[in-house]
Formats: C-alpha cells, structure tokens, sequence
C-alpha cells in the first residue's frame, strides 16, 4: 500500500539483526495464550547505523501499556527510551518482509485476513528471518496531530523460519488481546457469533459508503485513505454502496440480521447519511437494543461534517489537516460514548409524523444558506461562503411564535434533588429515574412492573416478605390462601400456575425472601413477563410534552416570544459543520438544547461579525445582554410560523414548512470515540 511504504520512509523501523538473546521467560507455545499476556515479552534487537561502525543495542519490551523502546548509548551511559501507547497502536500484522509497492499504486479493497494469508504464504528471507510489522499513530500536542509510525521488528533466533514465526506471531497475538482488553465497548477485530448465526462467524462493521458525497469522490477518498488503515488495524467490515435517497436508513431497517451481524455501523459520508441511519434504527421493532448495541461512527466524506468535527471536539482529537485519517481512528479505537437524540415532531397540512435528530433544528438564516446553496454542492464546503454572503445582503426576516422550556439551572437541580430526598421516606430508596430509552409511556402502561435488567420489581406485584418472621407486617394474612388452600375449586384455577401448591407441573424456588405473593391471574408469571416485555420492546420514544396540536402550559416553565425572526437555530452538537463553532458549551451527552434566537431588527454589521465568528465560537455575545441576539439551554421547544411558505431544516434536510417542536432525549445511541465513558 502506498501509506505503508510511505511510512516506512518517514520513520526510523527498530528492526534488524535479532541477536537470538530472547528473555528466559519467553513463552513460545501458542497454546498458554491466556497465561502469556500476564507477562511482559521483552527481546533484545541491533539496529544497524551506516554513521557508526557498531550496531544500536535497543530493548524491546511488549506490556499492557505499549511497546516500550529502551536504547543505551555510549555517551556517558545515556539512555533513550520510548513509550508507544496501546492506544496508539491500530494493528500490527506478521510474516516474511512484506514487497514494497510502487510508489502511488492503489489497492482493492480486500478482506484483512485475506491478505495476511497471502502475505504468508510468500517465501521467507534466506536467513529464515520472520517479521513484526506494528502501525501505530502517536498523539502529539502542540500542535495537536497524529504521526503515522511503523516499527519492524526481526526475529531470527533460530534457523527455523517456523520457530521464528512462532515468535512474532506471540507478538502479534499479544497485541491484540491488549488492544481489545483495553477497547472495552466495540470489538472491531471481531466477535465470535453465536450458534445461531452459524459457527465460526465474527461480527463485522458495516460501512456504508455514499459515492456522491461530498465533490462526488467519496468511493476514491474511501479507497486511499479509508480502506488501508482498516486493512492495518485488521478490521473486519463489509462495504454497502448507496445507490439512491433513502437507501441506508431501509437498509438497516429492513435488516433482520442486523445485531447478530454487525458490531457497528460506520458512515463514509456526510451529516445527511447519519441522518438516514439512526431514523432507519429508531423504526426497528428492536430499536432499544439497536440504539444500545450497536455504536455509530462517522467518517467525514461530505461538505457539512458537522458531527465528526464535533466527535473530533469531544475527544480532543485532530481533525485537520486530515479529516479522513482522523475519523478512522477514531472510529476503529473501539470506544464509545452516549450521545443525545432529539425527537422532533412536525405538522404539515394533513401530515403528522415523528422523526429523530442528533445535530440541530433550523428555521431563518442559517436554513436558507444550507438549503438554498444545494444548487453549488459541486464546489464543495465553500457554497456555503458564497450563499451566506448572498442571503447577508437580502436579509429576510419571519414572524411567529417560539416557545421553548429552559434547562433548569444547576442551584435549582440541587435543590429538587434535596427536596426529593427530604420527601423520600426513610429506610428506602429513591428509586432513580430511568433513562429515555427505558421509560416506558403512561399513555399505554406495562402490566408487570420492571426494573433496569427487566426481571420483576421488587416493589411491584410480586415482592419479598420481610425476612425476620416475627416483626410486624402490614401484609393481609390471607393474601396466601389460594396458593396454600387444599379447595378443589381454587387448585383447578390454578393448577397450570407455579403458584399452585398441587400442581405437578410447578417449580417452587426463592427469589431473595423466603415466599412470594400470590398471582391472581389465569396467565403464568413467564407468558406475562413475555407479554410485558414484547410490549415494551414495541414502544418508540414516547414524547413528554404536550403535543403538537395542544397548547403549552406557562404553569409548566413553558416561555414565549412572538414576532420577527432573523433565525431560531437549535443545536445540540458543538459543530454544525467543520468550519462552525456554533454552540462551544454543548456535550454530547448533556441532555441540553442550545436555542439561539435572532429576532429582526438587528444590523447587517452585526450579522456580518456573526457569521465570521462561528469558526471560532465567539459570535454568541456575553452575558446574554444583547436586545437581538440570545441563547437560552432549554430541554424541548416549539417553532410556530405565522407563513405558510419558508424552509425548515432538520440535521441539514427540508423537512415540510409548519409547526415544530422537539425535545431531548438524552443519552439515547452511542458514538464510536477514541475515550469511551
């Protein structure tokens, strides 16, 4: 691959001339793998120089932490050493000395484990030499990059080429598991499927590709920069090309095998893509344990990109001058991280539908620019530049309503927690509030109260009975009776129930206490927990405000301002592409909407500085004293325009022109980011 040969030129390989003195504890039997990683490998190498007449004398030692480089000089006995983290470091791969290609020749995409097949089966050096080849990519500061590293070690301590591959691929192996024990969320080197999904098969990372995006050159960007670092870091995946609108969110909604398949999915495209891939999660009938399992990633191919450079934020990682290579480790590091979801709900004429956001909501100003400059996608991110200058001089303003529900600030989250636990009686619990996505909505309740793990509530119908007998209990002595009776009539209502005393077909077992209380109903405990929890998996994100036809309580915290508007933008993300800064405060997991609201009258002068300040974050003025220009963290809000004609945007998307509102749903998928939490 050309990266790989560039490498090698860019860098200085530790690699020649083993001397054959390997550490006395250096396993080499491929079968004690699980002991082997417990201890450091540690080797001697030489390191030939053209400048001296003797070789460098340099340790190699391979431990939970990284490949530690230890060089011993002559000059007053000095010593360098060199740390090369586990997190740096996306794959490695061993064998004979790997052919250099000529230089700007290209690669087909082909499957890793395919390649390093090929790559053995070449014929070993004369000296039956075998090689470690390890891809690393250190993190430097100041400026903040990563430089591509590859280290070449050369084992030939023996004349044995079988021994001395043996030996690197112990290297190798070890590599991995300390990689994938340190990547505690996504296994991208894959998975072992179960039985169901038939034996031997790994998960892979699905990726999908839109060729279009971007100047049209996302199948060549993928090719170069994207396809290499994967073939690197040994990542399994399987490559879907988009062919027409809409075709990734039916194609993850319509795939049955999805979480049996795949440990991921990643975007090689814009904002637009990763717009189609969570709403086709959320029409899952699975979508909870979709949402859960499967982590996004995002590979910046497009000309908005707002999400990867606020990924890239998140984790205080580079994104330029390579935004590509960027993102791609980011995404095979094998982390993640929660990340709000916005319900977004629009009335459109006779229409009324439901769909899902996860970058910002937009109405005036900045939707036009988005919008209106789709006719100059050909030169790229720089059409919004012109647009904005265009859309600057024939400033436009809306009249309407906007009501939005302000983010309680953190005295007042305080104080309800200390109230809340002032009111909580003593000797419990306050049960915890569950997150959005396992609430279920008091519109259609569950028939069995359930806790996180989904088994029976403590505190639900069926409960455990104090465990000392003889204290007071508030229990109705009878409450046993049909359970305990010899009456005929009551055991033949419940003679297929485990509650049943003669019932043959009955378990009896303890669940934590020493008994439990009756079930009244005909339906057994399992067909019911079935039922519950069929039923619950089928329930969407319910919204917790009014809906969009029924007024807005000001009793509930609901503000409102009516008249003209420049813009109402809301965003949840840092970015809204890679050259925004809009909203510096935001998180991805901080549950807040950052509502920005320019109302007309403000001065072209004024907008001008706002616009040229996005790329730095400082267009919001402080203090919020500003007459034209405020933010306000609100939870949910509503848009109401007074027009029947304009342009709405949601994640960069017309949606239909009329009443909008959304709220936060917090922490509801998961990211793929270099520093999971």
């Amino acid at each position: 691959m050309t990266a790989t040969t560039e490498a090698v030129a860019a860098t200085t390989p530790v690699q020649e001339h083993l001397d054959g003195k390997s550490m006395p504890s250096l396993p080499t039997t491929p079968t004690s793998a699980s002991s082997e990683t417990s201890q450091a490998l540690s080797e001697i190498f030489f390191v030939e120089s053209s400048r001296r007449k003797h070789s460098i004398k340099i340790q190699v030692k391979l431990c939970p932490e990284g490949v530690y480089l230890r060089r011993e000089t002559d000059q007053d006995d000095h010593i360098n050493e060199q740390l090369i983290r586990i997190d740096d470091i996306i794959g490695s791969r061993f064998g004979p000395r790997l052919k250099k290609r000529p230089r700007g020749g290209l690669n087909s995409c082909k499957n890793p484990s395919r390649d390093a097949s090929q790559g053995q089966e070449q014929q070993p050096d004369r000296d039956n030499s075998a090689y470690l080849y390890i891809y690393a990519y250190l993190k430097k500061e100041k400026p903040l990059r990563r430089v591509q590293t590859l280290r070449i070690l050369r084992f030939r301590s023996s004349n044995d080429y079988a021994e001395n591959l043996q030996t690197a691929e112990l290297w190798h192996r070890t590599i991995r598991e300390h990689k994938q024990r340190n990547s505690t969320t996504i296994d991208i080197s894959g998975s072992v499927l179960g039985a169901g999904a038939g034996a031997g098969a790994v998960k892979h990372l699905l990726i999908l590709l839109n060729p279009k995006s971007g100047s049209g050159k996302g199948r060549e960007l993928f090719q170069k920069q994207v396809a290499p670092l994967l073939t690197e870091a040994e990542v399994q995946y399987d490559l879907q090309i988009t062919t027409h609108p809409h075709y990734a969110q039916e194609f993850v909604r319509t795939r049955k095998d999805l979480l049996e398949r795949y440990s991921g999915i990643v975007v090689a495209s814009g904002d637009g893509l990763f717009y189609e891939v969570l709403n086709g999660l959320m029409e899952r009938m699975d979508w909870r344990r979709a949402c859960r399992n499967l982590p996004l990633g995002i590979i910046p191919c497009g000309s908005g990109n707002g999400l990867a450079k606020s990924v890239a934020h998140h984790c205080n990682e580079p994104y330029e001058p390579k935004p590509i290579l960027h993102a791609t480790l980011t995404c095979i590091a094998g982390r993640s991280t929660p990340m709000d979801v916005v319900r977004v709900e629009l009335s459109s004429r006779d229409k009324h539908y439901v769909m899902y956001s996860f970058l910002s909501v937009g109405w005036g100003l900045i939707a036009d620019i988005d919008i209106e400059s789709e006719r100059l996608r050909s030169i790229g991110a720089q059409r919004f530049t012109l647009w904005a200058i265009k859309r600057l001089i024939s400033l436009r303003s809306y009249k309407g309503k906007v009501f939005y529900l302000p983010y309680p600030k953190e005295e007042e989250e305080q104080q309800e927690q200390q109230e809340t636990a002032a009111a909580a009686p003593q000797g419990k619990e306050t049960p915890r509030q569950l997150p959005v996505e396992e609430q279920a909505p008091p519109s259609r309740p569950i028939s069995l109260p359930l806790n996180v793990n989904g088994d029976v509530s403590e505190e639900g119908e069926f409960r455990d009975l104090a465990e000392d007998l003889n204290e007071e209990s508030e229990t109705d002595p009878d409450q046993f009776a049909d359970a305990l009776s010899m009456d005929r009539s009551i055991f033949r209502q419940h003679a297929d129930s485990w509650h049943s005393a003669m019932s043959r077909r009955t378990a009896y077992y303890s669940v934590g206490g020493q008994s439990i209380r009756s079930n009244r109903s005909r339906m057994s405990v399992s067909q019911r927990i079935e039922a519950a929890n069929a039923e619950f998996a089928e329930l969407v994100p319910s919204g917790t405000i009014p809906g969009l036809q029924l007024p807005l309580p000001a009793a509930d915290g609901w503000c409102c301002e009516e008249g003209e508007f420049v813009m109402v933008h809301a965003a949840y993300t840092t970015h809204l592409s890679s050259d925004c800064y809009f909203a510096p405060e935001s998180r991805l997991n901080d549950g807040i909407i950052y509502l920005v609201i320019i109302r007309s009258g403000v001065g072209r002068h004024q907008m001008l500085n706002f616009l040229l300040s996005m790329n730095t974050g400082t267009h919001l003025p402080p203090g919020g004293d500003d007459p034209f220009i405020r933010v306000v963290p609100v939870k949910a809000f509503r848009i109401e325009p007074s027009a029947s004609d304009g342009i709405l945007v949601v994640d960069g998307e017309r949606v239909d022109y009329g009443p909008i509102q959304a709220e936060v749903l917090p922490g509801l998928i998961n990211v793929m980011t270099t520093n999971g939490q």
